[in-house]
């Protein structure tokens, strides 16, 4: 949402400096041409909201209130990997994660710290089965798509209840590569 912000910022910006330019760049030094209406009547467009945007990109990023039991604050404490997006598609849940490195040994050294990411972000165990069956995991480097896993939630809460290490959720995950 964050890089939303800032890039319809940036836009706006954008649009302002080449508009500036443009209208500089007319060669008419002439402001007889500028009436008091044109200069002061801006409020033709009464339907106009200006707080329209803001508001979409709000509710798109927030498409995980309704999955019970989860915080939507997924995310990884590693240089190695990042989470883009995370969307619901029915009971999967879909997580992009962008990752600077393409060795799968580095990978699934990373997919052994996903239970305790996911621990975090699961506030209800119980609801947040009910509603989602599998997580995916799109790992994508450089624009491109690497690597897809996928995560039983079942796996997530037996680690979470001390069914599973670390090791052995990892190994799991790593076995669903496509």
């Amino acid at each position: 949402m964050e890089r939303r912000k800032i890039l319809l910022g940036s836009g706006a910006a954008l649009a302002t400096i080449v508009a500036g330019c443009s209208s500089s760049e007319t060669g008419d030094d002439d402001p007889s041409n500028d009436s008091e209406d044109s200069l002061t009547d801006h409020d033709d467009d009464d339907d106009y909201d200006d707080d329209h945007d803001a508001d979409d990109d709000d509710d798109r990023d927030d498409d995980h209130d309704d999955i019970p039991g989860y915080s939507g604050d997924v995310s990884f404490d590693s240089d190695k990997l990042s989470v883009e997006s995370v969307e619901r598609k029915d009971d999967t849940l879909d997580i992009v994660v962008y990752t600077d490195t393409t060795d799968s040994y580095e990978l699934r050294k990373e997919f052994e710290k996903l239970g305790d990411e996911l621990e975090k972000s699961i506030d209800d165990p119980e609801a947040f089965i009910a509603e989602i069956n599998t997580l995916e995991l799109i790992i994508e480097y450089d624009g491109s798509r690497v690597l897809s896993v996928y995560v039983d939630v079942q796996w997530v809460i037996d680690y979470m209840h001390g069914d599973l290490t670390e090791e052995e959720l990892g190994d799991k995950v790593y076995e669903t590569k496509d």
